[in-house]
């Protein structure tokens, strides 16, 4: 994939490599941000023929990892989704079985009480989750790199064709978390961008990244 921001040179996204972003100038900063979310007009997508591409499906924006999560409602449909398409029907049928049961017991207690309510079961296997509080460990979603591990597991088994791209990483993970991360998207042949704001000089912390730095010039540091 490719992307680009206004009249700069365009980022090449590669598969299976963190993809830094970085400036120190605010206005840049801002722009990224506002342009991955789709709400300017200044970062633009590609694929690797140039052909453009939606903003909004070529990127998923998670943004900072301790401000703006959600999981839950962002990533489990697309879980249940993916889940549900390959499910045994021997495991389907115990399921729509034991939420048959359980709607004959909240019709027979309303029977009792003499309530004229009737429960239909229409074997959709989504609502039977609204019964579980399905949800993602609250321990994960304490720890910035269990996060974004989790998140690109969800991109690779649900095959979602969109690139992460999270904000501020550096203030949360470690220089062996990064060397980590690489090491797993190698693995999982995915990418990630990381958005930052910070000075060139901490690129050792990006060692094992592509890195594209504009400055507060508006100088390109990225061939």
């Amino acid at each position: 994939m490719k992307m680009s921001y206004a009249t700069h040179k365009p980022f090449n996204i590669e598969k299976g490599k963190i993809n830094v972003i970085a400036t120190d100038n605010l206005i840049v900063y801002r722009d990224l941000i506002l342009g991955c979310k789709d709400q300017s007009d200044l970062i633009k997508t590609y694929d690797d023929e140039f052909n453009a591409l939606e903003v909004t499906k070529a990127i998923d924006w998670l943004g900072d990892l301790m401000i703006t999560q959600n999981l839950d409602k962002r990533y489990l449909p697309i879980i249940f989704k993916k889940a549900f398409e390959s499910m045994p029907d021997e495991q389907r049928n115990r399921i729509h079985q034991a939420t048959q049961n359980l709607d004959n017991a909240i019709q027979e207690s309303l029977y009792l009480a003499d309530f004229p309510i009737k429960v239909t079961y229409d074997f959709d296997l989504k609502k039977s989750l609204k019964f579980t509080h399905t949800h993602f460990d609250d321990d994960i979603l304490k720890q910035p790199y269990d996060i974004i591990k989790t998140v690109i597991k969800i991109h690779q088994l649900c095959e979602m064709k969109s690139c992460l791209i999270v904000c501020n990483v550096a203030h949360y993970i470690t220089t062996k978390q990064m060397e980590d991360l690489a090491t797993f998207l190698q693995d999982v042949m995915l990418p990630i961008i990381l958005i930052e704001f910070t000075d060139k000089k901490t690129n050792e912390f990006y060692k094992n990244c592509n890195f594209y730095y504009i400055d507060k010039d508006y100088v390109d540091w990225y061939e």
